[in-house]
């Protein structure tokens, strides 16, 4: 064979049989481990964590110790104390490049941070969960990082300080989140910085909540933050948790005057009024997300509505997410609810929520969504009665809480090809699905259930709760080859199943993990879980002890959960 340039190749000679040639390397040889050190610390890179990396020790000398090494080490929930000696492995040199520690166990953090700026990487990731004790710990101190270009700091609920003395000259990008003081000197020791993020988290007085409720310090803060000029802009506070009453004092208007000229994704949550003005007053606007939440009134949403719509017509805005939570108000009939369903239906959203508790239990039609991706409904002592025409094309999550119900499940499912996750409550007791695309299935019935039939060729997890008596046969008919977890539960409506003086009020099944291992190397096992009372007065009777005590049996005792109640009669 040649090239074009005429330069023959050389070819290579075949392999030698078996047993022949010295090269060879003998079948039981670790080839592997003979690797190169920088390919085995290649290999150790990509497991994603320290941890990781350094348990592949006990498979063979050759990888002790390899681990520290490592140019990008991470931690993931991990002990601080294992955190810092690991840390303290490493070498102090230009090797390690980034460090990324998320969601450590400690109550040190400002340690930890110490701990990874010895070793002054050009990177540092170090992210806390939000935890109650934070709210009465002290301040963390950021420690000064000569060489780092990019700091990404979430301390949750803490508070952040600048270090005491020392600058970072070479910070480009600083992301730092939680109760940030004295921003102004950390800023001002950073001369290289070039692009930031910030998020203020507050940590709440619950001595004076008139601080939460103060929309004209709200007011003033937003115009502050607007002389800023930022490209993104997150406004976050959840008023109603502290004070309900005040929620008609807490409302989002347009400005006076002005314009948002450049502004191209918007979301709103919370009291929205004049929403009309503020949409005209975005010429560019392409994606808005909206929800309504507070004391509002159905003029005011269908007003709202309306001019959703004009300005998806005139601008062509992508609705991402329409939302109406009016959880605490009682002026919204069944009438009134089902003239906003159709006005709902009228705009493409791609993802719906509604959250509505009634007063009384109501019945309503369901109106069709073509465009919704995604519907969450959360309305209390609602039933949807009647299905109008259409098809959810697009429909690929739907969920219908335990709270409200449906009908007819099995009409709607067949106007939903491209289904994938389904949890709903059922209005009437028999079950019956019926679905090629579902990949999830939670089904809840409400009545007395009496037959089900689910058929889902590629179900992957299927959770069932029902309610059925002990005097009828209940049938049950499941069609589901792909189906890897199954979680079912049985209460019994009428006085259960009686032998001697237990009651069998409840009967579950689920499947689980072996020695509840979250890997997926061990193969999967079901947990009968059976739910017995006992009708008359005792103070204990040794269930347990006895059933393990069984000669010549291995019976789980883990999964029996036995419960003493005494019946007067």
């Amino acid at each position: 064979m040649e090239t074009r340039s005429r330069r023959r190749l050389r070819v290579s000679p075949p392999p030698p049989p078996d047993g022949g040639g010295s090269r060879r390397l003998p079948p039981s040889s670790d080839r592997i481990s003979a690797l190169s050190d920088d390919m085995l610390i290649l290999v150790l890179s990509r497991l994603g964590s320290v941890h990781a990396a350094a348990r592949t020790g006990l498979l063979s000398r050759r990888w002790l110790g390899l681990w520290t090494s490592l140019a990008h080490p991470a931690f993931c929930t991990d002990a601080s104390d294992k955190i810092e000696a690991a840390l303290a492995r490493f070498s102090v040199s230009p090797v390690v490049s980034s460090i990324h520690i998320r969601f450590p166990v400690t109550r040190q953090p400002s340690s930890l941070l110490r701990a990874a700026a010895r070793l002054s990487p050009a990177e540092l990731v170090f992210v806390l969960k939000e935890e109650s004790w934070q709210t009465y710990s002290a301040s963390v101190v950021l420690p000064c990082l000569c060489r780092a270009t990019t700091i990404e700091i979430d301390a949750g609920l803490l508070g952040i300080r600048p270090p005491p003395a020392g600058e970072f000259p070479a910070l480009e990008k600083l992301f730092v989140a939680g109760d940030i003081i004295d921003f102004g000197s950390l800023l001002s020791r950073c001369p290289c910085l070039r692009v930031l993020g910030v998020t203020f988290r507050d940590r709440p007085n619950w001595h004076s909540l008139e601080k939460f409720v103060d929309a004209a310090r709200f007011s003033c803060l937003l115009c502050a933050v607007a002389r800023l000029s930022p490209r993104r802009l997150i406004f976050t506070h959840n008023f109603y948790r502290h004070m309900e009453a005040h929620l008609r004092l807490l409302s989002i208007s347009p400005p006076p005057s002005g314009n948002f000229p450049v502004l191209e994704k918007l979301s709103l949550s919370g009291n929205i009024v004049d929403l009309g003005t503020l949409l005209s007053r975005c010429p560019r606007l392409r994606v808005l997300g909206v929800v309504f939440r507070g004391m509002v009134d159905l003029r005011s949403l269908e007003a709202a509505l309306a001019a959703l719509e004009a300005a998806a017509a005139a601008l062509g805005v992508t609705l991402s997410l329409l939302g109406i939570n009016t959880r605490w108000t009682h002026n919204v009939d069944a009438a009134g609810f089902g003239a906003l369903l159709h006005a709902m239906a009228r705009l493409s959203v791609q993802k719906l929520v509604l959250t509505h508790h009634f007063g009384t239990y109501v019945k309503a039609d369901l109106a069709c969504f073509d465009r919704a991706m995604s519907i969450e409904m959360d309305l209390k002592y609602f039933c949807f009665t009647t299905l109008l025409d259409g098809e959810f094309s697009m429909l690929e999550r739907l969920s219908i809480t335990e709270s409200s119900s449906i009908v007819d499940l099995s009409t709607l499912l067949k106007r939903c090809p491209c289904l994938r996750v389904l949890k709903v409550a059922m209005a009437m007791g028999d079950v019956t699905v019926h679905s090629a695309s579902l990949l999830e299935l939670d089904v809840h019935s409400t009545t007395e259930c009496h037959h089900i039939d689910i058929v889902t060729p590629v179900l992957k997890k299927l959770e069932l709760k029902v309610w059925a008596g002990s005097g009828r046969e209940l049938s049950v008919s499941i069609s589901a080859p792909m189906v890897e977890k199954v979680t079912w539960k049985r209460w019994y409506t009428t006085s259960g199943v009686m032998f001697g003086f237990w009651r069998l009020e409840c009967a579950s099944l689920k499947s689980q993990l072996q020695e509840e291992d979250t890997s997926s190397q061990h193969p999967r096992v079901h947990a009968l879980c059976l739910h017995i009372s006992c009708i008359v007065s005792v103070r204990s009777f040794g269930f347990k002890a006895k059933l393990c005590k069984r000669d010549g049996e291995t019976f789980d005792y883990r999964f029996l959960c036995v419960g003493t109640k005494t019946a007067y009669t």
